[in-house]
C-alpha cells in the first residue's frame, strides 16, 4: 500500500502517542524499528511527490511549446493567405486587412494560452510548495518533540486538516 507523506506523519504520530511511559520521568519508550520503517517509507514517498511537481512543470512546458507551434502554424497560414490575396490586385486592400486580423487573433490566442498555462502551473506549483512546506514543518515539530523528550499525549490532539486551496496572488 502506498502512503502519502501526511499518512506517514500520522503513523509516526501514532507510534509516539502509543509509546510506553518511562517510570519517574516525562520520557517514553518507542519502538525504534517501527519509527525506522516509517522514516524509510517517508524517504521513498518524498521523491514521488517531487517527481509529480516536475511532471507538472514538464506538462506546462509542453503546453507552452504546443501553443507556440499552433500559433506559428496559424501565423504561417495567415501569411500564406495574405500572399495569395496580394497576388490578386483587385482585392489587395481586403487581403491586407484580413491577414492582419488573422495574425493579431493568432497572437492574442497564443498569449492567452501561454498566460493561462503559466497561471495554472504557478497555482499548482504553489500548492505543491505549500504542502511540502507544511510537511517539512510538521516533521521539524515532530523531531523537536521527540528530541526534547516531551510527551505528545500532553498536547490536545487536533484532527488532520483537509488540504486547503492555495491562496490566489494579488
Amino acid at each position: 500500500m502506498e502512503y502519502s507523506l501526511l499518512d506517514l506523519i500520522s503513523m509516526l504520530d501514532e507510534v509516539v502517542r502509543k509509546a510506553a511511559p518511562f517510570p519517574f520521568g516525562k520520557k517514553s519508550l518507542v519502538d525504534a524499528s517501527e519509527i525506522d520503517e516509517i522514516a524509510t517509507e517517508m524517504r521513498l514517498v518524498l521523491p514521488r511527490e517531487i517527481q509529480q511537481a516536475q511532471n507538472i512543470v514538464a506538462d506546462k512546458n509542453r503546453i507552452i511549446s504546443d501553443a507556440k507551434k499552433e500559433a506559428e502554424e496559424i501565423i504561417r497560414k495567415a501569411e500564406q493567405q495574405r500572399s495569395a490575396l496580394i497576388d490578386q490586385n483587385s482585392i489587395l486592400q481586403e487581403a491586407r486587412r484580413r491577414a492582419t486580423e488573422e495574425i493579431g487573433a493568432a497572437q492574442k490566442r497564443s498569449a492567452l494560452i501561454r498566460s493561462s498555462t503559466q497561471d495554472f502551473t504557478d497555482k499548482m506549483l504553489s500548492r505543491v510548495e505549500e504542502l511540502m512546506v507544511k510537511d517539512v514543518n510538521e516533521l521539524r515539530i515532530l523531531r523537536k518533540t521527540l528530541s526534547s523528550g516531551t510527551e505528545l499525549q500532553q498536547k490536545p490532539q487536533q484532527p488532520p486538516q483537509q488540504a486547503q486551496q492555495p491562496q490566489q496572488k494579488k
